[in-house]
């Protein structure tokens, strides 16, 4: 998709990604569910994505993903294998992948991750989420939740509760070096059990906090408790005022995102059923 292509350029990924060994590009597969959905990342997305990677030199590329159904499945029916096979590229089902045990700096919550060694073995990472509310602690799933692939399948379930300290956790020894945040479609109510919100954007960065903040805050979100939290451990800018937007303003493709069971007066908006 060439808008793919051109925003990877805007943000400067071949120079963020140059020089690595190894580029992950990690898709968001919560559920098999068509790219319509908006629940999984468009392939079209990938095809732009590899097409930068190939025409900046950057050679040694896995396309991975550990999403809640089988994602082996879901590489043959969305075309994400066809898409990958066009530029020689694996296909990696985290879900599959052996893991090991990776020690956090100074925890906050979780002392130790058990990270795929796929993940481990790459030293660069482009991410490719979706943008979907959660009705969870995490309320949105944009880049930093999207890093929760990189554990084991069977040790994901730790992370549903005290989100805000293990995603930080997370992040120290796992986290995304270019995000592009797919939002042609995006996911109201529900990650899953919700419906398509049909937003017809593209959010790129290489700061993960400052992306998410951004992509919240067009989703109508704002001082959502974990992208706030990153911030104030160092991980990243969350402050608007700080962040730089190009392109379409903010305000200008601004939607009202909905979540079920959340609070106004703590992100913006109003509450539902």
């Amino acid at each position: 998709m060439a808008t793919a292509y051109r925003l990877l350029g805007e943000i400067g990924a071949d120079a963020v990604l140059r020089g690595k060994s190894r580029v992950m590009v990690k898709l968001n597969i919560t559920a098999n569910l068509p790219p319509e959905s908006g629940v999984i990342t468009s392939p079209c997305i990938l095809d732009g994505t590899l097409a930068f990677l190939r025409d900046h030199g950057i050679r040694n590329v896995v396309v991975a993903e550990g999403g809640g159904d089988d994602v082996t499945t879901a590489f043959d029916q969305f075309g994400y294998r066809d898409v990958a096979a066009r530029y020689g590229v694996p296909l990696a089902d985290l879900n599959r992948d052996e893991a090991q045990w990776v020690s956090v700096p100074e925890p906050l919550a979780v002392g130790r991750f058990s990270i795929v060694k796929t993940a481990i073995e790459c030293d660069g990472m482009l991410n490719l989420p979706c943008v979907k509310v959660h009705n969870g602690e995490a309320v949105v799933t944009l880049s930093m939740k999207n890093m929760m692939g990189c554990i084991e399948r069977r040790h994901r379930p730790q992370m549903h509760h005290n989100f805000r300290e293990k995603i930080v956790d997370l992040l120290r020894i796992v986290h995304p070096d270019v995000n592009l945040l797919d939002g042609l479609v995006g996911r109201n109510w529900g990650e899953i059990h919700g419906e398509p919100a049909g937003l017809g954007l593209l959010i790129a960065g290489t700061d993960y906090v400052a992306t998410d903040a951004v992509g919240a805050a067009v989703m109508g979100m704002e001082n959502v408790p974990h992208i706030v939290h990153a911030a104030q451990h160092g991980l990243g800018v969350a402050e608007r005022s700080g962040i730089e937007v190009r392109g379409e303003p903010v305000a200008a493709v601004r939607r009202a995102f909905r979540r079920r069971g959340w609070h106004a007066d703590l992100y913006g908006g109003h509450p539902t059923p």
